[in-house]
């Protein structure tokens, strides 16, 4: 069967990723315009000590909920990802395989690192990607304590050395992965994921992405992930 669904998966709505000009009403109509069937929010969820867990929780979902509840009538999938920072660096990682109650735990977990983060939270259904691994100062994560990495990082504004990224996946089993990284007017829809059926939710999207069961669209160039991924 032929791969003909899209799904981006890194894009920030504003004002939940205060580094986004991207409401959920033009996010929406972006990805509509572009072929899309499923679009992953990854706000940022970062590690800091302001206002209660409650309240950062609802201010991360109430931008989800509403890009959710505009693109019903389009018929367009919005799933829950994050984008998260530990206390320990600036590196970001994207998880997928998530629901609500997961971000209370994710929440808890954030003082601390990816290492301990990946004992703690990872479980058959979740994906955890380093994201972007090769921009400057960024450190590259014990390949031991993620799933994958975001080979494919769009972003005009950031160099991501997409060939060491690429080299890096295959020599360590690691998923490679592909986001636009949409935060700012222009750079939309750069690249997706494309699968043999629509993708519904978080879970079944990490379940597609542990099992390699996509090829990523770059602008319209078809990468196909071909080296044989061994489990962990």
């Amino acid at each position: 069967m032929k791969k003909t669904f899209k799904t981006e998966l890194h894009a920030h709505t504003t004002p939940a990723s205060s580094c986004s000009q991207i409401t959920p009403e033009y996010m929406v109509e972006m990805y509509k315009n572009n072929g899309y069937t499923s679009v992953t929010i990854t706000n940022h969820f970062v590690y800091d000590n302001n206002g209660s867990p409650t309240d950062k929780i609802k201010f991360y979902l109430d931008d989800f909920y509403k890009t959710k509840e505009i693109a019903q009538k389009d018929g367009i999938n919005i799933i829950l990802g994050a984008e998260i920072r530990f206390s320990e660096n600036i590196n970001d990682y994207l998880v997928y395989g998530i629901d609500e109650n997961d971000l209370y735990k994710i929440e808890q977990l954030l003082g601390y690192g990816i290492d301990n983060f990946y004992k703690e939270f990872k479980n058959k259904r979740n994906i955890i990607i380093q994201a972007h691994p090769f921009r400057d100062n960024i450190v590259l994560a014990n390949p031991q304590s993620i799933d994958g990495i975001e080979v494919f990082n769009m972003h005009p504004g950031h160099n991501s050395r997409i060939g060491f990224a690429a080299k890096h996946a295959r020599d360590n089993n690691l998923i490679p992965i592909c986001g636009s990284d949409y935060h700012h007017f222009g750079h939309e829809a750069l690249c997706s994921i494309k699968t043999e059926t629509p993708v519904k939710d978080s879970f079944e999207l990490a379940q597609i992405l542990n099992n390699t069961e996509y090829v990523m669209d770059i602008s319209g160039f078809t990468v196909i992930p071909d080296y044989i991924r061994k489990d962990k």
